[in-house]
């Protein structure tokens, strides 16, 4: 850790705090970190080059105060507390101390549903001998199949047709999420084998050591879906044991510790093999009561609230960016504007009175777009065979940077790719500058933005260079894209003159 020991009398440790923390949330800080193996660290000279927005002192405490108004940590408590209740609870139904009313009043129906047990195991007994409610077995007693999943090749990451449920779409509380679902390319072939059926119970075999065991039961009857070939699909026997079931049993292991007892461990990786799976011993309760388990666990069910602090956070980022952007206090600066003015004389004074701030703005001379009869053409099916980087990228051109981009500039494409205004957007892909830059080439070349040459004069050659630089397309008031239909003008005229050389050669 770096202990940071700020001059109050320039910015209010909350507000810096606050800055750095979403500096971290947007992939700011993730970018300017060194890397080796696993780990990650940012020096104290990187730390001490970053930049920030300095609002006079009363607009950092209304910032900070607006910011504490929204504070999700009481949410985030209660949420702790609902997680560890439910943990107990289900360590309380495998320990058979729920129910227990509940099993004697069903005394007769689980005695013949234990019969009914006993037998599927093999283990042959009279009906009025001594039934044992709970039996302990081995996962493959009780399993059809255990099947690792489909490994995609290198480099066609998401570009494929099929959805593939992956480690990170099992949640922490044991639920599917396709959040951030990926799509692979699967030969027909290979389909059948690894599709997930409603019912499945997947169990991650592979991750970090922390996450290596989370299971969930497959409940979405729409689509076709594979799994990564970091999970495993089981398939059970349904006459003795429910999905739901076994699934909150072995994420009861994974919560417990024991699956990751179990895995085999290199660098910062663990893995759980088929052959160490199917010898986890099952506690087993007749058909009946593994039902009553699963009501019970359902009624205490806590997903609802941590939806709705999810949809918090998503709120409360949101309102974080508005707020280091100046948008959020935009009003409250004009009715202050006075003790604001003077804060910021005093500011800059404690400052140094540092050099007047040069703003560079790009200026394009183009001619006036000719407007057409055509019909503006249609981009939708373009726009859904973007990537999720692409289409990322896109929305960072046009809806937070708002102007042309020069990628020939690195200074310019750095504060692009990496500013607290724009990071946010591509936070999680981890992408070069260079992805950047190809990204932005390939919405070019799909007509969604618009590739320019820019002249700037070179003071030391006496030579005027062009620099590449990439915009949104200009818009008229009623909404068209008049450049798009300008090109489409343009291709037709192009083709009709064509054809016309065409003639006299078939002549």
């Amino acid at each position: 850790m770096t202990r940071i020991r700020v001059r109050r009398e320039l910015v209010l440790p909350e507000f810096l705090a606050a800055f750095l923390h979403y500096l971290w949330s947007a992939g700011y800080a993730r970018n300017r970190a060194k890397r080796w193996v696993s780990q990650a660290a940012i020096d104290g000279p990187t730390l001490v080059k970053f930049k920030l927005p300095l609002p006079p002192l009363p607009e950092q405490q209304r910032i900070v105060e607006v910011l504490q108004a929204a504070d999700l940590k009481p949410f985030r408590d209660a949420a702790d507390k609902a997680r560890q209740l439910h943990a107990a609870l289900v360590g309380a139904a495998f320990g058979r101390k729920i129910a227990s009313s509940w099993r004697e009043q069903n005394a007769d129906l689980l005695r013949i549903a234990a019969h009914r047990r006993d037998e599927l195991l093999g283990i042959k007994k009279e009906l009025s001998s001594a039934i044992q409610a709970w039996r302990e077995v081995f996962l493959s007693d009780v399993i059809e199949s255990a099947q690792p999943g489909f490994a995609q090749r290198p480099g066609e990451e998401d570009e494929g047709t099929t959805p593939q449920i992956r480690t990170h779409n099992v949640s922490p509380d044991g639920r599917i999420t396709l959040e951030g679902i990926k799509h692979v390319t699967v030969a027909d072939g290979d389909l059948e084998r690894y599709r997930l059926l409603p019912g499945d119970v997947v169990f991650n075999n592979t991750n970090s050591e922390e996450w290596v065991g989370k299971t969930a039961v497959f409940d979405q009857h729409d689509g076709v879906f594979v799994y990564s070939n970091h999970m495993t699909r089981i398939r059970v026997r349904r006459e003795l044991v429910l999905p739901e079931f076994l699934a909150a049993f072995l994420h009861y292991l994974w919560s417990a510790g024991y699956a990751r007892n179990r895995a085999k461990r290199w660098v910062s990786q663990a893995a759980i093999d088929g052959p160490t799976l199917v010898k986890f011993k099952l506690p087993l309760p007749p058909l009946p009561e593994q039902q009553r388990i699963v009501e019970v666990l359902q009624i205490a069910d806590f997903q609802p609230t941590l939806g709705r602090i999810d949809q918090a956070k998503r709120l409360q980022s949101a309102l974080i960016t508005e707020a280091l952007s100046g948008r959020l206090t935009a009003a409250w600066r004009e009715q202050h504007a006075q003790a604001l003015a003077e804060a910021a004389r005093e500011r800059d004074a404690r400052l140094g009175a540092p050099a007047p701030q040069v703003t560079v703005r790009i200026t394009e001379h183009a001619p006036t777009e000719r407007r057409t009869d055509l019909a503006r053409p249609r981009r939708q099916a373009v726009i859904e065979q973007l990537s999720s980087f692409q289409h990322e990228v896109w929305n960072t051109l046009r809806f937070e940077w708002r102007g042309a981009v020069l990628a020939d500039d690195p200074l310019a494409f750095e504060e692009f790719c990496t500013s607290p205004q724009t990071a946010w957007r591509l936070e999680g892909f981890a992408a070069g500058r260079e992805a950047v830059r190809r990204a932005l080439e390939q919405l070019a070349a799909m007509g969604l933005i618009r590739k320019m040459s820019l002249p700037r004069p070179n003071p030391n050659t006496g030579r005027t260079e062009y620099l590449t630089a990439f915009r949104p397309l200009r818009e008229a008031e009623d909404g068209s894209r008049p450049e798009e239909d300008t090109a489409l003008a343009d291709a037709e005229r192009l083709g009709r003159e064509l054809e016309r050389r065409r003639a006299p050669e078939a002549r």
